[in-house]
């Protein structure tokens, strides 16, 4: 069922409004805020492109069907952006040093919590179209959630190194994502 009105519109567009969120905060900042270590390490960008391939793909062949579920998923991406927005700020503010404020006194990593609502809405939607179609973005979903869990454990030792005992008291008192604190 390739297709104009179909899933990846949505993502299309919510990929689109991150990016001009992330070149604006650029700019305000000064620096990139991405971490360059992430693309030159070749297993981790396999890791992350490949499960969002696999989305990207899905959405293609999958038609825009409302009702509950998808409504339900539009809103979990609503807060998503929300979420992004704030951890965007909160980065922009301090110009170099460990980012503590704002969202991030609720969690450590709150961009990858925008990014698994913005899955697990979209796993939604898929659902609302059929139950193959959610189990399968499940799947991927699932799949991206531990790869991208394993990028972080690789950002939090680096932050370890670089920031040394201020880095292990934030990860003391802030959950990694949401509820549970520590490690």
């Amino acid at each position: 069922m390739l297709g104009f009105y179909n899933l990846w519109l949505i993502l299309v567009i919510i990929g689109a409004f991150a990016w001009i969120v992330m070149e604006i905060a650029d700019k305000l900042r000064g620096v990139r805020i991405e971490n360059k270590e992430d693309h030159r390490n070749i297993r981790v960008t396999i890791v992350s492109i490949i499960p969002l391939l696999l989305f990207f793909g899905i959405t293609v062949f999958t038609p825009i069907v409302t009702g509950a579920l998808f409504w339900i998923g539009c809103i979990l991406i609503i807060v998503s952006g929300i979420v992004y927005i704030l951890s965007i700020l909160a980065f922009v503010k301090p110009k170099r040093g460990l980012t503590t404020i704002g969202i991030y006194k609720v969690s450590r990593n709150p961009m990858y919590v925008a990014m698994f609502l913005i899955f697990i809405g979209f796993v939604l939607m898929a659902w609302q179209f059929s139950l193959a179609r959610g189990i399968l973005m499940i799947t991927i979903t699932i799949f991206n959630i531990i790869a991208t869990h394993w990028m972080v454990l690789g950002e939090e030792r680096f932050l370890s190194k670089k920031y040394g005992d201020a880095y292990r008291e934030y990860m003391n008192k802030v959950p990694r994502y949401i509820g549970i604190r520590g490690g």
